[in-house]
């Protein structure tokens, strides 16, 4: 049992998939490999059956719940002490906007890589979003917009960062499935990702622009 097979058990939505987590992790498997490589990728792989239309809302939500227990289960596992901080990052998904699989990936890859990760939950109002990067210092605020109708209210976020004079205190990214590069350039936020794997790219270049912004201003 290997990563790669689990990734491809949660594509099939199979239940069998936390008794093969269990298994690979008596055989001495990473648990950080089977996580990323394993339950996200494979999050990722029922994400591309969904834009395909070979998955719909059902297996979707199916595979959310699937890949929460499988999760739970690896968290035991991971080491507890992942060394500095890379950056805060506070996500979660919009209001009106029921989904937590995009987010919930992105969040998850972000700790692993080291960022200190505070997740909302779903249905989050933009100004709960400013309030919480306000209260823990955030570098960066993480917003989901899984449907068309939710895209929105990502940018009231930055309308209420910009009349509240804190736009240049955060960096605001967007993803979900219905957005797009040209979404986040037209409402002004600073960068977009298609993926879990491409988001965490994102914030380390954005964390890496900070670092060099903070050394001009010295």
């Amino acid at each position: 049992m290997n990563a790669s097979k689990i990734a491809q058990l949660v594509c099939a939505l199979d239940e069998s998939t936390v008794t093969a987590i269990e298994q690979a992790i008596e055989q001495g498997i990473d648990p950080a490999d089977l996580l990323k490589n394993g339950v996200i990728r494979g999050l990722e792989m029922v994400g591309e059956k969904f834009a395909s239309k070979e998955y719909f809302l059902s297996e979707l939500m199916m595979a959310g719940e699937l890949a929460e227990n499988c999760i739970k289960l690896i968290d035991k596992h991971l080491p507890e002490d992942r060394g500095p901080s890379r950056g805060v990052v506070v996500v979660g998904a919009v209001q009106g906007d029921l989904h937590d699989i995009g987010y919930g990936l992105v969040a998850k890859q972000l700790e692993l890589v080291g960022f200190e990760v505070h997740s909302l939950g779903v249905n989050i109002p933009a100004m709960t979003f400013i309030d919480k990067a306000q209260e823990m210092n955030a570098d960066i605020i993480g917003l989901s917009a899984f449907l068309v109708s939710t895209i929105p209210n990502c940018n009231e976020v930055l309308e209420y960062l910009r009349d509240m004079k804190l736009r240049e205190q955060f960096e605001v990214i967007i993803g979900g499935a219905e957005t797009s590069q040209e979404a986040a350039d037209a409402m002004g936020a600073d960068g977009w990702a298609p993926n879990a794997s491409e988001a965490v790219i994102l914030c380390q270049n954005l964390m890496k622009r900070r670092s060099q912004a903070d050394v001009a201003h010295r």
